[in-house]
């Protein structure tokens, strides 16, 4: 869409405007009332999470407590979650899908008003947020990353694939 030149021309941008803000009033609605499931462990374990990602129930099977170790239902958490949390962001993008483009068709305000700044360059692309926890600021607690594999049950496997040795005798150690 051009810059408008007249009066008569600015009309039918405020009604796509408008006609845009409710849209994007109802996806928020919608979107926000967004929940996802995984599984992981055969089923076994099963977490869903709400629009922002945060678990809002978790399932575990009771025979999961008993012959899983505590590693590998730690992992089976966290991985559920994370598959879960995607799968609602993914529902989210596909929510906000039709508004992104109608926007595109707008003029930027950087094309309306001389020198002003385009804000998605201002602003940049959205950084990700790790899916690992940092640790470095512990130097006695052991990172372990698992990874799972595959086993002739079936069933997921998890193994060791890095481990971080603790440090000790330093002058930061918490004994001092």
């Amino acid at each position: 869409m051009e810059f408008p030149r007249t009066a008569d021309d600015v009309a039918p941008l405020l009604d796509t405007m408008n006609s845009l803000m409710s849209e994007m009033g109802e996806i928020r609605q919608t979107a926000a009332a967004l929940t996802a499931t995984a599984t992981e462990l055969g089923g076994r374990v099963q977490v869903t999470v709400n629009a922002r990602g945060i678990v809002v129930e978790t399932v575990v099977d009771e025979d999961a407590l008993t012959t899983v170790t505590a590693r590998d239902l730690g992992a089976a958490f966290t991985s559920a979650t994370q598959k879960a949390a995607q799968q609602v962001a993914e529902k989210a993008q596909e929510l906000w899908a039709p508004i992104i483009e109608k926007q595109k068709s707008l003029p930027r305000a950087s094309n309306l008003l001389d020198g002003l700044s385009d804000i998605t360059t201002m602003f940049g692309t959205r950084s990700e947020p790790p899916l690992h926890p940092h640790r470095h600021d512990d130097p006695d607690e052991v990172y372990v990353e698992v990874e799972e594999t595959a086993a002739i049950d079936d069933e997921p496997h998890y193994e060791e694939t890095s481990e971080r040795e603790p440090r000790r005798g330093t002058i930061t150690d918490r004994a001092w």
